[in-house]
Order: structure tokens, then sequence, then C-alpha cells
């Protein structure tokens, strides 16, 4: 059985370069809160840059809090945006549980988040599921699936989207202004 989350958009797409960390960008910057955090979630391992905390390091998993606001990199981008804390995973699948959980503890329960994972949906249920869908057709099954499970899926070309992410919000829950959609 999947945990279920509150607080919690997620974000996936069906591949990469289709929009999903401005679209990201774009609801923290628009969020009339203005506190909430930020997760991003890979399966790609390689050195921590400048700015990157150490908070576990093991061959399974990492995890690091983001401190760099200059960098071009999508966590660096967050904080730009207006993220109040920022955490980058690495992991593999079968970790990504342990992980996620290791993480979700660092959060201040009162706030909202937002997290940037392909695969998370595996594990847990969120208040919003944002699939982010790139002009090119869907060829891998796991992003089919993502698809599937999403509350609502939106267009992209990798900077203008079907509808606007001003238009997600947090009031209590994650919602989307249904009069964009008008």
């Amino acid at each position: 059985m999947n945990l279920r989350f509150k607080d919690l958009l997620l974000v996936s797409g069906s591949s990469r370069n289709v929009g999903k960390t401005t679209f990201i960008c774009d609801v923290i910057a628009s969020s009339p809160l203005k506190k909430m955090a930020a997760i991003k979630i890979t399966p790609h391992f390689h050195e921590p840059g400048k700015g990157l905390i150490p908070i576990v390091e093991n061959s399974n998993f990492r995890i690091y809090e983001e401190t760099d606001y200059t960098s071009d990199k999508d966590t660096s981008r967050y904080l730009r945006a207006g993220a109040e804390k920022v955490y980058f995973i690495q992991t593999t699948d079968d970790y990504l549980k342990e992980a996620f959980q290791l993480t979700s503890v660092l959060l201040d329960p009162d706030l909202p988040f937002i997290v940037e994972s392909a695969r998370l949906r595996h594990i847990l249920v969120p208040e919003l599921f944002v699939f982010v869908q790139g002009s090119d057709a869907i060829e891998k099954p796991w992003a089919i699936e993502m698809r599937q499970l999403a509350d609502t899926t939106v267009f992209s070309d990798g900077e203008e989207f079907s509808f606007n992410p001003r238009h997600v919000y947090f009031h209590k829950f994650w919602k989307i202004d249904e009069h964009d959609y008008a």
C-alpha cells in the first residue's frame, strides 16, 4: 500500500527537458504563501557541486541540502524562485522510499512541498500529481504509467505550458484554479 502525503505536489514528466523545473519554479514564485520546500530526486549519481551540503552519503543514496542560489542546477533555481528549503536526493529505485522518508523528516510539517521525481509515485500518493508532457510521443513505459497515474497533464514545449503554473497553488491543500481550463 502506498503512503499518502498531504501538502505534497509531485511533478513528473515524459522525458528530460520538457519543462518540469520551469513549471515548479513558476509555481513557487507565484505562490502567495511564500514558504515552501522543494526536493529533486534523480537516479543519476554524480559528485556534488558547490552549495550541496551532505546530510547522508552512502552506497545506496545521497541526500543534500542545496544552499547555492547562483548555479544553473535545478535545485538552485528552486531557491531563486523562493523555496525556503531545497533538498537533492540521488538514489536508485530500490532505496527511493528510504531516502525520501529520511528527507521528509527534515521538512517543516506545517509547510507544503514540491517534489520533482520520475518514480516517487510508485511509493506514495501525493495530494496533487502533475505530469508534464513534452511535444514528443512518450516512449518509456514508466512515463506512460506516470501519466496514467497523474491527476492532470500539462503540455509543454519546454518553456510554455498548456495552462499557467500560477494557477497551481496551495491553500490548505494543493489546488488548480479551474478557471484556467475555461
